[in-house]
């Protein structure tokens, strides 16, 4: 069952955990607004569960909360960022805004970050260039989750690959992609319940299949698509740790078991104006056109409704903007324990 709360209120709240974890306010806002808005696109995983997680995290020195981002390297069109162990979220928001800038002056900006921290849904970065009559291009590397293609030990990341374009007269085209079957997180919530899970998700430490989560989370999570996610989840590592100096492969920090030590993550950003190939208002009409010939065309059997990369999110979005943002029993336990050991208290009323 999920319970239901105002979006808003869960920010205030959430930013102020963070402050009285050291991290200053616009940075701890930032960092609440990106997780509650995962929690409204229906993206539990990336969502206040991992509050709890990231202020532990603080506490024992895994997380800087007040980083000082140093520029290592710059073009007009590039940006080589050491992120000093920031919060993943606000790292990643710095790195999209100085891809953004560069790319209104050169058209193209990139942003390479070395000693980042998980940073939650990509979606909100590609948003950003959106919101700049831009499209978006972003990946991360992440701690070792995955087994490569053939393997039994998690080695590689999930690595998430994403693009977002502007809709014209419909939501933002926005694909948001791990290189895994599912995400750890979603075998983790399937522990929680004690609940089985598709043999196609993980594989035990023999590198055998299994539907028990207890065992998935002792090996390794499985690439969508056999060797097509591995492909993938290799190029996201080299374009966000190899690129960038961050760590890879086992190189990288464990979020949950590893709270003391950095991550050193690395993220790939890149913004490209739209007006360099073709004007906003003819790509506008165009793009329009596109989506409503693919979301127009004959429907399979059982088919009601054809939908773009991230529409679902975006509708998910719209009604719990609404109705409010749900979260389960678990996660609010989880943070009605967080606020009670940090000192500001969980006592939101639900809205259902």
């Amino acid at each position: 069952m999920k319970i239901r709360f105002d979006q808003e209120k869960l920010v205030m709240w959430a930013t102020d955990v963070l402050k009285k974890a050291s991290m200053p306010e616009e940075d701890a806002k930032t960092t609440a607004t990106i997780l509650v808005k995962a929690d409204l696109r229906g993206i539990e995983t990336h969502g206040l569960a991992r509050l709890p997680i990231y202020v532990e995290r603080i506490q024992k020195g895994g997380i800087n909360p007040k980083p000082d981002f140093k520029i290592l390297k710059e073009t007009p069109a590039t940006t080589l960022i050491d992120a000093d162990s920031a919060m993943g979220q606000v790292a990643g928001k710095f790195a999209m805004s100085k891809a953004i800038e560069k790319a209104k002056s050169t058209s193209v900006g990139i942003s390479s970050v070395r000693n980042g921290n998980h940073f939650g849904i990509v979606a909100h970065y590609l948003e950003m260039a959106i919101n700049n009559n831009m499209f978006g291009i972003a990946t991360t590397n992440t701690s070792p989750l995955l087994a490569p293609f053939g393997g039994k030990k998690a080695v590689l990341g999930t690595n998430p690959i994403a693009f977002g374009f502007p809709g014209g007269e419909y939501h933002p085209i926005i694909l948001d992609m791990a290189s895994s079957v599912t995400s750890r997180g979603r075998i983790k919530i399937a522990q929680l319940n004690n609940e089985k899970i598709p043999l196609s998700w993980a594989v035990d430490e023999r590198g055998i299949p299994t539907d028990d989560p207890n065992e998935a989370l002792k090996g390794a999570l499985l690439p969508f698509g056999a060797h097509k996610g591995y492909g993938l989840a290799v190029i996201g590592d080299i374009l966000s740790s190899v690129l960038s100096g961050a760590g890879f492969l086992l190189q990288t920090g464990e979020l949950y078991s590893e709270p003391t030590k950095p991550q050193n993550l690395g993220f790939f950003m890149m913004a490209v104006k739209l007006e360099s190939f073709i004007d906003k208002n003819e790509f506008s009409q165009r793009i329009t056109e596109f989506i409503k010939t693919i979301k127009e065309s004959p429907k399979a059997e059982g088919t009601k409704e054809i939908f773009m990369p991230g529409e679902i999110e975006y509708i998910r979005e719209v009604d719990n903007e609404k109705e409010g943002a749900p979260l389960g029993e678990n996660v609010v336990k989880g943070l009605k324990d967080l606020g009670s050991s940090i000192g500001v208290e969980f006592n939101l009323e639900p809205k259902n």
